[in-house]
């Protein structure tokens, strides 16, 4: 119904392919506005992947792309600045590009890493039963990183680190050889290593949200977000490329709040 008369399934079809072949456009603020970020991306298969900005429960800007990189992130972050907003601070899930962009942008303003994603990455590499000593004591020390709620127990997560760290040192560092007498070789213990090497890197990024009120130590909400696009994207999933991409875009222009 349109105004109270019925239209044809045809009719309705070609209303909305005239929004979905034009994309909508981000608005300008009227002043700058502080905010403090979180971003994510997602991917739709082989056919690219959209990157969302959000801050508190308001998605202010998202851009369709083919991946992640540096540019892209350079583009993201230079239309946000061009629309008004003014980034006092970002919680990612630590995408290399992302990182470096930001470190490259922000002039030092922090950067915190999602601690789900963290423990998400560190348990699905270790498993819930590793099958190592050191592993089990990582994934201890894992699946207490996303309930630090104040200095003290910041401090108490970092020493027992720190003594994982001295205890496993070696173990994390061994080789292994392929006995072909050339000098081809590996670390035993990838995953493990793996983990480790991700928390320890990221040490001085885990827990900047103690410091800095309104920096949100994880992405949550946006991944309840793609979902529910995926699964919208589901119910039309007979729509040429161009429509999905556009169709994507006003999906999160819809839910801006300027």
């Amino acid at each position: 119904m349109i105004k109270g008369r019925s239209v044809s399934a045809s009719t309705l079809r070609r209303q909305f392919d005239s929004f979905l072949d034009q994309p909508p456009e981000p608005k300008k603020l009227n002043k700058k506005k502080l905010v403090w970020l979180k971003a994510d991306g997602t991917y739709f298969g082989h056919w690219g992947c959209v990157i969302v900005f959000k801050t508190g429960t308001e998605i202010i800007y998202c851009d369709f792309v083919v991946r992640e990189n540096y540019f892209n992130y350079r583009y993201s972050f230079g239309k946000l600045s061009e629309l008004g907003y003014d980034i006092l601070g970002l919680t990612s899930d630590w995408h290399g590009s992302l990182v470096s962009t930001f470190e490259d942008s922000s002039g030092g303003r922090p950067h915190q890493r999602c601690l789900v994603h963290t423990q998400m990455f560190g348990e699905t590499l270790l498993t819930q039963r590793p099958e190592t000593q050191a592993g089990r004591d990582l994934l201890e020390i894992i699946k207490l990183l996303n309930t630090i709620k104040n200095y003290n127990q910041k401090e108490i997560w970092l020493r027992w680190f720190e003594r994982w760290e001295k205890q496993y040192r070696a173990f994390v560092d061994q080789r292994s050889y392929l006995q072909d007498g050339t000098k081809h070789w590996w670390y035993t213990h990838k995953n493990v290593r793996k983990v480790y090497r991700s928390l320890a890197t990221s040490l001085d990024h885990l827990f900047l949200y103690l410091d800095h009120h309104g920096l949100e130590k994880d992405t949550n909400g946006l991944e309840a977000e793609f979902t529910h696009l995926k699964q919208k994207l589901l119910v039309h999933n007979g729509l040429k490329r161009h429509r999905k991409i556009n169709l994507i875009k006003w999906y999160f222009y819809l839910k801006l709040k300027v």
